[in-house]
C-alpha cells in the first residue's frame, strides 16, 4: 500500500496510524468519538449505556434487538430504498398536466439548472451514503446470522461507522417537505410512493442506527473463539 493511500485511509478512519497494518485491528478496545479516550470494550446488557468518563459522550448502548432483527431492518431498508428510487417522489398537477417526479429526475434537473453543489449533495446524502450504509450492514450482518464472520469484518465496520455519519435521509425528507409546501402555491402537489418509502426508510435506518455497532463486535468475537 502506498504512503498516499494509507494517509487517505487513516484520514477516513479506515486504517490505524501504526506503521504495521497487521496489528492495526484492535476490536477489544473502544475509542470515544468525541475526545479519543481509550477504553476496554465490555458487554452491555439491554438498557445499559456506556459513557465516556472524560467528556460524557455515549460510547455504546445495550439493546434488545438481536442480530436477526437488525438484519430484518436492513433488508427492509434496502427494499424501501429501491422502491423510493424507482417510484415518483411527488406528482405535480399544473392545470391538468400531471408530471411525476422521481429522485433521479429531480437531481438531474437540479444539475441542469446549474446548482451542481446542491445536486451532488442531494445525490450523496439521499442516495450514495444511505445505500452504502444498507449494503455494509447487510454484508456484516448476513454472515453473523449464519454463524460466521464476514471477510474484512474490521474494515467493513470502520467503513460503516464512517458512512453512517453522512447518511442524512432525514435531512432529505425535511427538505422535500419544505419544497412541497412552497410548490403548493404554484401547482397541486400529490405525494407519491417514493416519498412514503423514504419516510419508512428514515425510520428503519434510525432503528438500525440506534441498535449501534457495539453488540456486533462482541457477536463477532464470540464466533471467533
Amino acid at each position: 500500500m502506498s504512503t498516499a493511500t494509507r494517509r487517505l485511509l487513516v484520514g477516513l478512519g479506515l486504517a490505524d496510524r501504526g506503521a504495521d497494518a497487521t496489528v492495526s485491528a484492535r476490536p477489544a478496545l473502544l475509542a470515544c468519538e468525541e475526545c479519543d479516550a481509550l477504553y476496554q470494550r465490555r458487554r452491555l446488557a439491554p438498557g445499559d449505556v456506556a459513557r465516556c468518563t472524560r467528556c460524557g459522550a455515549t460510547l455504546g448502548r445495550g439493546h434488545w434487538l438481536a442480530v436477526n432483527g437488525q438484519l430484518a431492518l436492513a433488508s427492509g431498508a434496502l427494499l424501501v430504498f429501491v422502491l423510493g428510487n424507482v417510484r415518483d417522489i411527488v406528482t405535480l398537477d399544473l392545470r391538468g398536466a400531471e408530471t411525476p417526479v422521481t429522485l433521479y429526475e429531480s437531481i438531474i434537473a437540479t444539475w441542469v439548472a446549474g446548482e451542481h453543489v446542491v445536486a451532488l449533495l442531494a445525490f450523496a446524502t439521499a442516495f450514495a451514503f444511505p445505500l452504502a450504509v444498507i449494503l455494509l450492514r447487510l454484508y456484516v450482518l448476513w454472515p453473523l446470522t449464519m454463524g460466521r464472520v464476514a471477510r474484512g469484518f474490521v474494515p467493513s465496520m470502520r467503513a460503516l461507522r464512517w458512512v453512517s455519519r453522512w447518511s442524512m435521509v432525514e435531512v432529505f425528507m425535511v427538505g422535500t417537505l419544505v419544497a412541497i409546501v412552497k410548490l403548493a402555491g404554484l401547482a397541486s402537489v400529490i405525494p407519491g410512493v417514493g416519498i412514503v418509502s423514504y419516510a419508512v426508510l428514515t425510520l428503519l435506518l434510525a432503528a438500525n442506527h440506534a441498535a449501534g455497532l457495539h453488540g456486533l463486535w462482541w457477536h463477532a468475537e464470540d464466533l471467533r473463539r
